[in-house]
This record gives C-alpha cells, sequence and structure tokens, in this order.
C-alpha cells in the first residue's frame, strides 16, 4: 500500500494507475493485476490502509470531547494528506465509516453517558460534517484547518449541551405514567 498511497500523495487519485504503480514497483503489470485485480480493489486496500492510520477514538474521561475532537483531526489529517481521497470514499465506498471506527466513536459517546439512540445521533452529525468538510472546496484554503477545528468545536459543544439537557430531565416514562388521561 506504501507505493499506492505514495503515488496518490504525489497525483492524487486520478494520478494512480496500475500501470504507474506496476513501473514504480518495478514489476510487470500483469504481476500487479495477479495481486489486485483492480485498480477499484486496489483503492478499497488504500482506503483500509488510511483508516488504520486514523486508529480508534480513544476515551479521555471528563473530558470526553477532547478524545473525540483529536479522532477527528487526526481522521481528516489522514485522509487529507491523498488528494482525492475524501471524494474516492464518499462516492465509492459502501460504508465511508467502517464498523470498527464507528464502534470506536460510539463506545466513547455511550461511556459519558448517551444513551444509545443519543450516540448514534452524534457520530452521524459527527461524521457528516467531517465528511462534508472534506469535499467541500474550503479544504483547500489555508484557514481550512483552523476553520474546520472551530466547526467541530461548535458541534462538540451542541453535543455536550444535549448531554446535560439529557441528564437535566425527568425521566419520561415515569412522567407519561402519571399524566392523567
Amino acid at each position: 500500500m506504501g507505493e499506492a498511497l505514495e503515488i496518490i500523495g504525489a497525483d492524487g487519485v486520478e494520478g494512480l494507475t496500475m500501470r504507474r504503480l506496476s513501473d514504480n514497483l518495478g514489476v510487470a503489470v500483469g504481476a500487479t493485476y495477479k495481486h489486485v485485480p483492480t485498480k477499484e480493489h486496489l483503492l478499497r486496500l488504500v482506503t483500509l490502509e488510511l483508516y488504520t492510520r486514523v486508529g480508534s477514538c480513544e476515551p479521555t474521561g471528563a473530558d470526553w470531547r477532547r478524545g473525540i475532537r483529536s479522532f477527528l483531526l487526526r481522521f481528516r489529517e489522514v485522509v487529507g494528506a491523498y488528494p482525492g481521497m475524501a471524494t474516492h470514499i464518499s462516492a465509492h465506498v459502501a460504508d465511508p465509516m467502517p464498523h470498527r471506527l464507528y464502534t470506536s466513536l460510539n463506545g466513547t459517546l455511550r461511556g459519558v453517558g448517551f444513551s444509545p439512540a443519543g450516540a448514534d445521533r452524534v457520530v452521524r452529525v459527527l461524521f457528516f460534517y467531517t465528511s462534508g468538510a472534506m469535499l467541500a472546496p474550503l479544504t483547500l484554503d489555508e484557514h481550512a484547518d483552523a476553520e474546520f477545528a472551530a466547526g467541530l468545536d461548535l458541534v462538540l459543544d451542541g453535543a455536550h449541551r444535549s448531554l446535560e439537557r439529557d441528564r437535566a430531565a425527568p425521566d419520561q416514562t415515569t412522567t407519561d405514567r402519571t399524566a392523567p388521561i
């Protein structure tokens, strides 16, 4: 995967061809196709490698937002370092957020008190924000990293307020049972 990532890093997804990969590896094109049947298959392997490089969302105790922020900044940095990969992933990968990354993020949120539905909602919002920011033209701007981080902080602050409201709300099942009909 290293050579394929090197090509993508230099010339984007469009610059990656099976012939170019073969040339860079010093092997015949047929040998490359023997190991990886199509460019699409190669890009699936590259995507999995990038997800591995992102790693897991590490819980940080009381300051859970810091751990999630770090995770998503790392996700954006890793995938964003390879021009065209975010677009490729959004257009061609059936599950752009693989189960391992979803479970890691969801587990962190549930660990700090989000309900299963609440954690799932926050994961979706964070995923859509991160994906959208990576696909937007702003990603080419010199201030894109700071803008992304500032927006991420807004989203995480909103998630935190939502969690605080849920903790402060009376138990709806008790309220519903005692309400007059």
